[in-house]
């Protein structure tokens, strides 16, 4: 009995080692591509927001939480460029800004 349960716990062990992620290896990365300077808010407490100019980028490394919202959204969009950990902004078409907002 004991050996069993030494070697569910083992296995327990391993599965969890084999389930974590390393972000170093996957930063979190914003890329401003608009021609707005857009400002980055984070929805948890993991990390700050800050700003970024047009053309400016921004690395984060160790980051597991990436919400987040960004300002002008009326303005500005992710690009379809864009996946969970890179991110990249880029200008509302003219006619699809909706005014009214």
């Amino acid at each position: 009995m004991k050996r069993i349960l030494i070697v569910l716990l083992m296995a327990l062990m391993a599965a969890a080692l084999a389930g974590c992620e390393d972000y170093d290896e996957q930063p979190l990365q914003f890329i401003n591509s608009s021609s707005f300077t857009v400002i980055i808010q984070s929805l948890s407490i993991e990390w700050t927001g800050f700003a970024l100019a047009p053309g400016q980028r921004q690395k984060l490394t160790g980051i597991r939480d990436v919400d987040f919202a960004w300002e002008p959204d009326k303005y500005v969009k992710k690009g379809f460029a864009s996946t969970d950990r890179y991110i990249v902004f880029v200008d509302i078409e003219r006619d699809e800004i909706q005014w009214d907002k």
